[in-house]
């Protein structure tokens, strides 16, 4: 009966861990020139990382030994999850003769982006959670300032300088805060794919299959999705709405009064931000410009959104965070110009 309690008590704890790196996850992509809440997605995945290692030398711990490490040696193994990281690879990861887990091992062990988030959501989890507090208390030794060190960790993968301009407000949110945190999100997104993988090995032995499926969505991640995964529940909310967007016919928008054209991914020179291989834009007196995505009307500028109530592209989650969507508002504004030709 105790090995019942203990097995269910596994799977409860890799299932919670799941659900705080998806809410995490999401809450990151939320952050925005609006929003600045670090503390949420740094809680939630701080958390959710630290739970899944854990669970992983767990149920190594118990198909090497016959049993699970007992709670004096859990407790050494501390909440420093770069530590925690290290100590993965050092004692508990396989790199077999599988070439992908050998990849993985030499990304576990020598990304310095990768090292350098886990050290942030890692001095978090162990006491920078309450540097206001400590601050505050006139605390001698102050931790790192989390928000500070990660908007540091954000301008180092992507300057912002080139988002400063009269459109900053608008470039900032549409381009700088997606295209930072998807990279950040796909090295997170590797690291939990690595570990994820060795659920499945045959040579670990033990149970440590029976728990795999809890990961299965990071899993089955190819390189080239990661980062591009929409995990924000604003979207879901705006997606249960669905039926009050405005919808239209192809026939519909090839007879609108207003310059359109079609534009198919296969003849698009440049990065698709889209996740409907083909999109008509269209301008709308001059200043309104509009894509439509398997039907329904989005709006490409704030202009369009103030005006006609569509949602943006990604606020939809019709196109994917860190991908821009700027060559197609400057097609749409190429429209609406004198010298366009309005091609349907």
């Amino acid at each position: 009966m105790r090995d019942v309690i203990r097995n269910f008590c596994l799977q409860d704890e890799l299932e919670a861990a799941y659900k705080l790196i998806v809410a995490g996850f999401g809450d990151l992509q939320e952050i925005d020139m609006g929003n600045d809440f670090y503390h949420l997605p740094h809680q939630s995945l701080a958390s959710g990382i630290e739970r899944l290692m854990k669970c992983y030398i767990c149920l190594v711990c118990e198909a090497r030994n016959g049993s699970f490490p007992n709670c004096q040696d859990l407790k050494k193994l501390g909440h420093d999850l770069s530590s925690l990281s290290e100590t993965i690879c050092c004692k508990y990861i396989s790199k077999n003769k599988i070439p992908r887990l050998k990849e993985d091992y030499s990304f576990l062990v020598n990304d310095e982006l990768l090292k350098r988030i886990i050290h942030i959501l890692s001095e978090f989890g162990k006491k920078a959670r309450y540097y206001n507090l400590d601050v505050v208390t006139g605390k001698q030794k102050l931790p790192i300032n989390p928000k500070e060190k990660w908007e540091e960790l954000e301008s180092s993968i992507e300057d912002i300088a080139p988002y400063l301009g009269s459109e900053a407000t608008e470039a900032l949110q549409r381009d700088y805060y997606p295209r930072v945190h998807s990279q950040i999100i796909a090295k997170l997104e590797r690291f939990i794919r690595a570990i994820a993988m060795q659920f499945t090995l045959e040579e670990h032995g033990g149970r440590l299959r029976q728990y795999s499926s809890v990961f299965t969505s990071f899993r089955k991640l190819r390189d080239e999705e990661l980062g591009t995964t929409d995990y924000r529940r604003s979207v879901k909310i705006l997606r249960r709405k669905k039926e009050k967007w405005s919808k239209r016919t192809e026939e519909e928008i090839q007879k609108s009064a207003y310059p359109t054209k079609r534009i198919f991914r296969d003849h698009f020179n440049g990065e698709w931000p889209f996740r409907s291989d083909q999109v008509f834009i269209e301008c709308r007196e001059i200043l309104f410009f509009i894509v439509n995505i398997e039907g329904y009307d989005f709006a490409l500028n704030g202009a369009a959104a103030s005006r006609y109530k569509f949602p943006c592209p990604y606020e939809a989650g019709v196109a994917i965070l860190g991908k821009s969507i700027s060559p197609f508002i400057e097609m749409a504004r190429n429209l609406g110009k004198p010298s366009a030709d309005g091609v349907k």
